[in-house]
């Protein structure tokens, strides 16, 4: 015999229930159309669960007002399920409550029915959170889809840029290892990508010097640029040239420029771009026969026209008048001048074409710097500039070229004249060091400006500020003193400021060079 479950028994149960539970009376039109229903029972958690209290026997359209009109789903269900008694679930939002609902609903009579429910708002978002995340994760994956067919199709377009370019081109990583190489350069080298891809720049490509001497890892534009994380460039036509290997042992001459790579601060590789310069060098060469031909021929008659004027001004053929003579000093200054300028054209012809020689004799440094002073002595005197001398004790004769160490002379000596202002101040060093002679020609001048430091040794250039003070220059002083110091297996560089002066200093071996052509 089953034991007698008391009413209150049940009312614990339908109060303690987890879900909200509600028993209602339905509402039907002449229509029996849904229109409205009664609150005829709740438990303790629909308060909980809707936020609704004191619902019993209020109609749900007083308790909600709207909620026909936002769900007219609900009663459609409800009244479907009060009239068939076929019970039903569905989730629902109900809108004026802001909330989710999960309902299961039943009818224990005709006309009525329960709505068991859960409140699932905080399921409702989650989910909806997550598919908006798929969503826009769906976007983002859209999106790279769309960047990276742009970014291929971009890396393309510039890698048959890079691979077509004329000029050879070579990348590398921060410790010189190949990652790419175009077309023309493979041609140009003779070797393929396959050959020289991930191997160590210097080691796979040999470099020259024009007369077959190995060019040093460290004086490379290639190594330059690594260490100094600055762009490095070789000159194209005239000085030194660097000349590239190709695989079947010929070589070439190259214009170098190479670029380091920098992200955020960091070098992680390379970018250089060379061309083969054979005709530019073919084409400075005949320049230069072509200038050393010329100059040789006009040596002549510049030569006969200063021995007739230094004749004519010295009065072999009669005494001449005043202005005779003003005309005949023009005339021989004249002379003098294109004399030094053939000279002049000469030398630097003989630098290029690599028929200037080095006569190496004993030779007296202080002496040959004493003497072009004093063939300097009336420019001095005319701008009344104070010459001061600091010669250090026990310089001894050096072994060297003594033409070549007066045109050096000559050139720092007269360009400290020429840019410095009137009663200005030169100052000339000679001093004896353990393994070379030094000396240093220091002026209180124009200077020179940072913007052209730079192109200082660049034949025939001249900077806007000593074109005013000199305007008869021709710009090569500087670029002979640089390739005769050179030659002479010396160093020169220079320290200067526009407006307050410049110092140029000289290294030159006091055992000389091998003799021979440079």
């Amino acid at each position: 015999m089953k034991p007698e479950i008391s009413k209150a028994f049940y009312k614990s149960l339908f109060d303690n229930l987890i879900d909200g539970l509600a028993y209602c009376q339905m509402i039907f039109d002449a229509q029996k159309h849904p229109v409205d229903f009664v609150y005829l029972e709740v438990n303790k958690n629909f308060e909980k669960l809707t936020g609704l209290s004191n619902v019993i026997g209020k109609r749900v359209s007083e308790k909600i007002p709207g909620i026909f009109k936002s769900n007219p789903e609900l009663f459609e269900i409800y009244g479907r399920v009060s009239l068939t008694g076929n019970s039903e679930r569905f989730e629902t939002y109900v809108g004026p409550l802001s909330r989710w609902f999960f309902v299961s609903v039943y009818s224990p009579r005709n006309k009525f029915f329960v709505a068991i429910f859960q409140d699932i708002t905080s399921r409702k978002k989650v989910e909806k959170d997550l598919e908006d995340a798929r969503v826009a994760a769906r976007n983002v994956l859209e999106d790279l889809s769309g960047e990276k067919a742009k970014v291929e199709t971009a890396s393309a377009k510039e890698e048959a840029v890079l691979m077509s370019i004329g000029d050879g081109l070579l990348a590398t990583d921060e410790e010189g290892h190949i990652t790419l190489i175009n077309t023309a350069a493979e041609k140009m080298l003779g070797r393929t990508m396959g050959e020289v891809l991930g191997k160590v720049f210097f080691e796979v490509i040999p470099v020259e010097g024009e007369k077959g001497e190995s060019i040093p890892v460290e004086r490379r534009p290639m190594s330059m640029a690594l260490i100094s994380r600055t762009t490095t460039s070789t000159t194209t036509t005239g000085g030194y040239a660097y000349c590239y290997v190709r695989k079947d042992k010929t070589k070439f001459p190259v214009a170098i420029t190479v670029t380091p790579v920098i992200l955020s601060g960091k070098l992680i590789g390379t970018i250089e771009v060379f061309r083969d310069i054979t005709r530019e060098k073919e084409i400075d060469k005949a320049k230069g026969e072509f200038v050393s031909l010329a100059s040789h021929q006009l040596r002549t008659p510049t030569t006969a026209i200063s021995w007739y004027s230094e004749m004519l001004l010295a009065g072999e053929i009669g005494d001449l008048n005043e202005k005779q003579k003003e005309y005949l000093q023009e005339i021989n200054h004249g002379n003098r001048r294109m004399i030094d300028i053939v000279n002049t054209l000469l030398s630097v012809s003989r630098m290029e074409l690599g028929t200037f020689t080095v006569q190496q004799e004993s030779v007296d440094i202080v002496a040959i710097a004493e003497d072009v002073l004093k063939e300097l002595q009336i420019q001095i005197d005319e701008k009344e500039l104070e010459v001061e001398k600091d010669y250090g004790s026990g310089i001894s004769p050096i072994e060297s070229d003594q033409k070549l160490i007066r045109m050096i002379f000559q050139n720092l000596l007269s360009n400290a004249i020429s840019y410095t202002s009137r009663k200005g101040k030169i100052y000339l060093e000679i001093k004896k060091m353990a393994q070379c002679v030094h000396f240093r020609v220091k002026d209180n001048g124009c200077g020179i400006p940072q913007s052209v430091q730079s192109e200082i040794y660049t034949k025939f250039f001249r900077a806007d500020n000593v074109r005013v003070l000199k305007p008869d220059g021709i710009g090569l002083g500087l670029y002979i003193t640089k390739s005769i110091v050179e030659a002479l297996g010396g160093t020169i560089e220079f320290k200067s400021k526009e407006g307050e002066g410049t110092i140029f200093s000289v290294n030159i071996p006091s055992r000389g060079v091998v003799k021979g052509k440079t």
